[in-house]
């Protein structure tokens, strides 16, 4: 692996300043600093993680929020199980959030783990754990020994081009419903630029979660964030749901009822 260290202001990439930049066998990983918000990116200006540098503890990506509309439905979850790492924006906020939650993190190059650590504040807790392999044959793999495993598995599976097509097929999401809780919530970041795979996603949510997977868009994004109910939790009544979306807003500084007014039934 090729690394090369640079002093912030020595070079210009994305719009910013580029911090850190590293080419391993998938490509380039780079830390851009841009008005006062540190990003990575996978060579390309889409930004695959994002803190801000005077609050690291806000989530400043409107997708990442939105995939956890989550917990509107698991407002306390114990166990959770998140595909793809990034900065590790989500599993920071998770930990901090909840103190009796645990996360097993699951990503596929070694790098984007050094860089969470490293430049994103990524914490060493004994609540996060971090395996670095591929997420469709982790999560199967599990699914063979473990059944009804996770409050919640939160997927966020890119590259470069887009949505990992491994990740958008029936035997990875049969495999998150067998591991999810008969009282979790799968939430899934979909290429909602891409219709041909906003559309296989979708027919495999409902699929795999029949009268219980919706849809939430991600506003002025390209994102689209799919949900899977379990089997026990009953449909979405947004008025019994609205306290709790505004208890969430309140202690976490999330627009949950902007979501929760905004979920589709597929």
């Amino acid at each position: 692996m090729q690394k090369n260290q640079y002093v912030a202001g020595a070079a210009r990439r994305h719009g910013g300043a580029l911090v850190f930049s590293e080419r391993d066998a998938e490509g380039v990983l780079e830390v851009v600093d841009a008005f006062g918000v540190r990003s990575l990116h996978f060579g390309t200006s889409p930004r695959q993680s994002a803190m801000a540098l005077d609050n690291p503890e806000r989530l400043e990506l409107a997708y990442v929020r939105a995939m956890l509309a989550a917990l509107i439905f698991v407002p306390v979850p114990h166990r959770v199980l998140l595909l793809g790492l990034g900065g590790g924006s989500l599993a920071r906020f998770l930990i901090s959030q909840f103190d009796q939650c645990s996360v097993d993190a699951v990503e596929r190059r070694p790098g984007v783990v050094d860089i969470a650590r490293t430049y994103f504040g990524l914490p060493r807790d004994a609540r996060l754990s971090i395996e670095v392999a591929e997420a469709v044959e982790h999560t199967e793999s599990l699914a063979r020994v473990l059944e009804a495993a996770y409050d919640l598995i939160l997927v966020d599976a890119y590259d470069h081009q887009g949505m990992d097509s491994s990740v958008n097929a029936e035997e990875f999401f049969s495999a998150c419903a067998r591991l999810l809780r008969p009282t979790g919530v799968v939430s899934i970041n979909l290429w909602g630029s891409h219709n041909a795979s906003l559309r296989q996603s979708t027919d495999l949510l409902k699929h795999c979660f029949p009268g219980k997977a919706y849809r939430l868009p991600v506003p002025n994004k390209g994102n689209v964030i799919g949900l899977g109910l379990g089997r026990e939790l009953p449909k979405p009544d947004p008025v019994m749901l609205l306290p709790r979306a505004k208890a969430l807003e309140i202690q976490m500084g999330i627009e949950m009822p902007y979501f929760l007014r905004n979920l589709k039934s597929l």
